[in-house]
């Protein structure tokens, strides 16, 4: 097998775009030398499943692929990382957006299926920790405190402010976050509290992290988590604003500005965000699932970025070109094979 190692939220989608459209078009015109044309043979249907919050990357990806190749439609589902592995390790998609890693069981499953992958990093994403505006106490919060509060045990034990500092108000926290059903939980449970899915069981769950934001924009004892960039769609307007959080990778406490993810400093909290490829479907359809593959790869810094998230660095970039073309060996296949060529 090759390669084989949230949702739930859809609003914002259409309005990152509609702002960025017009701006990254012009830059994007750019590559057209490195694409070939819309005179080309390449046409055919793409079918990505998968992650919500990844989504808007792959969505805009396929819009630029579409607006190259008029015959071809690259098909977005998000339904959720994990109901999206569902349909992709059963051989029912092409592509898989995941904002984690693929678990034991999804490679359980693709195994039974015999669905062989390959993965592409597109780009990285933050969760932020957020509080009320109007929270005077909580300057910054340490990676100790936060499982304190969220890991399991806390259920019942951990209810008011003064349980985790002293010198903090003896109020008790409103505290939101997301539900099971995404990625996005699966990662903090993981990376905060040492186990995936060990959280405790009193707080307000959604699906819907625009929810989280405006539960803690509402409350001055609100207290979350959830992706960063529905916070920058509401902080300029609303009482709310993320936590200075203890990095596991630098002394101090940072923000998830887009220096402090892109350089490493934002972490555990910075994730990765993944494409997951399908081997049958690229020696299926060689040039159209290649070229796609190339043709995402080529600018995903500039497509993730458009959307209100943040550039993997540039290794990355050559490491998914490497991989593709190591993919394109596996299916006897050629780089120059493709309509698309590597930028």
């Amino acid at each position: 097998m090759t390669d084989n190692t949230s949702e739930g939220d859809q609003t914002g989608f259409a309005s990152r775009r509609t702002f960025l459209a017009g701006a990254s078009m012009a830059g994007l015109t750019a590559l057209a030398g490195c694409m070939g044309g819309d005179d080309s043979d390449l046409s055919g249907t793409i079918d990505a499943s998968g992650s919500n919050t990844v989504a808007p990357i792959t969505s805009w990806a396929g819009e630029n692929f579409e607006n190259e190749y008029p015959s071809v439609l690259v098909d977005v589902a998000p339904e959720g990382t994990g109901a999206g592995f569902q349909e992709f390790c059963r051989a029912n998609s092409d592509y898989q957006s995941a904002s984690r890693q693929i678990t034991e069981e999804e490679i359980g499953l693709c195994e039974e299926n015999d669905v062989n992958y390959g993965f592409l990093e597109v780009g990285l994403d933050g969760l932020a920790v957020v509080k009320n505006s109007e929270n005077t106490w909580l300057e910054e919060i340490t990676l100790e405190e936060l499982k304190l509060i969220w890991e399991f045990e806390a259920t019942g034990e951990i209810t008011h402010w003064s349980d985790v500092r002293d010198e903090w108000p003896d109020e008790e926290m409103q505290l939101h976050a997301r539900d099971s059903a995404s990625g996005t939980f699966d990662y903090f449970t993981e990376n905060i509290c040492g186990e995936r899915g060990n959280i405790r069981d009193d707080y307000s769950a959604t699906s819907q992290t625009n929810e989280i934001m405006a539960a803690v924009a509402d409350n001055e004892h609100g207290f979350g988590w959830g992706g960063l960039g529905y916070l920058r769609e509401i902080e300029d307007d609303q009482p709310i604003e993320a936590v200075p959080v203890e990095s596991d990778s630098e002394d101090g406490f940072y923000l998830p500005t887009e220096e402090n993810i892109e350089d490493g400093l934002y972490s555990p909290l910075a994730r990765p965000l993944f494409a997951f490829v399908s081997m049958a479907s690229l020696e299926e359809r060689t040039d159209l699932i290649g070229s796609f593959a190339r043709f995402y790869t080529n600018d995903a810094q500039q497509f993730a970025r458009d959307e209100g998230f943040y550039a993997a660095p540039d290794d990355v970039t050559d490491e998914n070109h490497e991989k593709i073309d190591e993919w394109l060996e596996e299916v006897d296949a050629s780089p120059d094979d493709l309509t698309v060529q590597r930028a």
